[in-house]
């Protein structure tokens, strides 16, 4: 049963994208892309405002926010990193989710001894953030996300009892997992892994669906809602890629979004089955049914930020919106958009 709406609805939705994503988003400095498709083609697009505001170029004119601005996904980028761990699933790489991730990972640790109670988290349990870890944060590791998970592993016990707590740290783990088993089969790392059997057979460019951002003079810059005057934040390239450092536009993630509804990348099977049990993904209810979602977000003390949002809905329809200004429920927008009518 759904409990999003009781009320009498048409056979089918006719979301008022633009106009709901404008009365939310369209004030204040920044601005935001969105793309919509509808059974693997793109219906519908349109974008607001700057990438980079008058005060941050040096003609005082700005830089307009389109479709094709380069953006931070943020968190966005977990469903990624699930989405290459049900790539190695299928390949018969991993057996199954509900394995230890240890054995997978401890032939780079060869003489590492792992915190109390390390060995016997899952990898379901780091997808859907239920590992029992202690959550770290960390988007900069200066030694590199391996080094970082070395010396995690060995200081952070389980906690028992503790049950959910959204984690970076469990998909920097998964990033570092997935790298192990690539060196394992002789096929390179986590990022060559995600380009090769994630974004290279949907035809996104690479360059462009990238963990490494565009110069900071060029690049699109994040902004504080409240100060319209103010100077856009840059991101430099975070090493734990998998929970956090993925940029992308929004024509590009499209792509990746309907590639997974398309089973271009996954068959129905594991698609369906990552969705449906919040492995990387979360539920929402629409007047039309569950759609299934991701949202990210970065945020600087100054309170300049950016918020990003995917969604698998119902009906046929994927949506991506990015934004280079917080957002206060970016998911919540465009389940708003999606039921408007």
């Amino acid at each position: 049963m759904n409990p999003r709406s009781p009320r009498r609805l048409a056979s089918s939705p006719t979301p008022q994208w633009a106009s709901v994503f404008q009365q939310y988003l369209g004030n204040s400095p920044g601005g935001y892309a969105y793309c919509i498709g509808l059974n693997g083609s793109l219906v519908d697009q349109g974008a607001w405002g700057y990438a980079r505001m008058p005060q941050d170029t040096s003609d005082g004119q700005g830089l307009d926010f389109t479709v094709d601005s380069r953006c931070n996904l943020a968190s966005v980028s977990k469903t990624v990193t699930a989405t290459a761990v049900f790539t190695m699933i299928q390949k018969g790489w991993i057996s199954s989710v509900n394995d230890c991730f240890w054995p997978y990972i401890q032939p780079l640790y060869p003489d590492l001894q792992p915190a109390d109670g390390v060995e016997t988290v899952t990898i379901a349990e780091l997808l859907v953030m239920i590992s029992r870890l202690p959550e770290n944060g960390a988007l900069y590791a200066s030694d590199g996300a391996v080094a970082f998970v070395e010396q995690y592993l060995q200081s952070n016990a389980v906690i028992p009892g503790q049950l959910y707590i959204y984690s970076n740290t469990n998909f920097t783990i998964l990033q570092v997992m997935i790298y192990s088993i690539c060196q394992q089969q002789g096929v390179g790392n986590y990022l060559g892994w995600v380009q090769s059997e994630i974004l290279t057979p949907l035809g996104i460019d690479t360059t462009v669906f990238s963990p490494v951002p565009d110069d900071e003079q060029a690049a699109t810059l994040c902004y504080d809602p409240s100060d319209p005057n103010g100077y856009g934040q840059y991101w430099p390239q975070m090493q734990c890629v998998g929970p956090g450092g993925w940029i992308s536009s929004a024509s590009a993630t499209l792509t990746y979004l309907m590639g997974l509804r398309s089973n271009a990348v996954l068959k129905p099977r594991y698609a369906n089955f990552m969705m449906q049990r919040m492995l990387g993904w979360y539920p929402g209810a629409t007047c039309y049914g569950l759609a299934y979602h991701h949202n990210g977000g970065l945020t600087t003390s100054s309170g300049a930020g950016l918020s990003t949002g995917v969604i698998h809905f119902p009906n046929g329809y994927d949506a991506v919106l990015l934004s280079n200004k917080p957002v206060a429920d970016i998911i919540g927008v465009m389940i708003d958009a999606f039921d408007a009518s």
